[in-house]
């Protein structure tokens, strides 16, 4: 099998980092990989923040995971993520949306054509970049919301992010700990040929 495709297919989402700062020779190729991602029109509207700050990611993690949609009145309810990397919605407890990430990247795009689609084109890219260079990766949501407070105004405006621009999500970036996520059987009847 291809190389490329093989990393592609191994790629999971890791929810558990080691205390251990991602190098910036690394960072700086994934940071690049997220860059060449494309963009509507080329439109390179697109903007990424890179967090390193321990407390400030644990402070906007915490604010994201009081920003999860999911009902939790009924776990029963709620289908398993990963027992190996668990979820907030595998396990209750959990506080911090970002896991502990060492590294946070938050991305942020002027409102456009396929603008929410050019930041998933960059997460993906940066992702698998991450899982080439032997980095564990897990892309999270709510972005907006989790801005959308005192703190992430706050944030904003500290960063210099212009006003005009959105956050769309955060890629959390670090070293795995503990087991790999085991590999789920692909559905199917997923694709249809025409």
């Amino acid at each position: 099998m291809n190389e490329m495709i093989e990393k592609i297919i191994t790629r999971h989402a890791i929810r558990k980092f080691q205390d251990r700062q991602v190098e910036e020779s690394k960072l700086e190729q994934i940071l690049q990989a997220g860059l060449y991602a494309p963009s509507a029109g080329n439109n390179q509207y697109s903007r990424i923040v890179v967090c390193q700050d321990k407390e400030v990611n644990l402070r906007l993690g915490r604010l994201n995971r009081s920003m999860d949609m999911v009902q939790t009145a009924d776990p029963e309810k709620i289908r398993p993520v990963s027992a190996e990397q668990p979820s907030i919605r595998d396990d209750l407890s959990i506080k911090d949306a970002f896991y502990g990430a060492p590294t946070v990247l938050t991305i942020f795009v002027r409102d456009g054509y396929y603008a929410h689609e050019d930041v998933a084109f960059m997460a993906e890219n940066m992702w698998l970049a991450a899982h080439f260079l032997g980095l564990g990766a897990c892309y999270i949501g709510r972005a907006e919301k989790t801005f959308d407070t005192d703190y992430g105004r706050e944030l904003r405006q500290k960063w210099g992010v212009p006003e005009d621009m959105t956050p769309v999500g955060h890629l959390l970036l670090g070293y795995r700990e503990g087991p790999k996520p085991l590999d789920k059987p692909r559905k199917e009847g997923r694709i249809i040929r025409a």
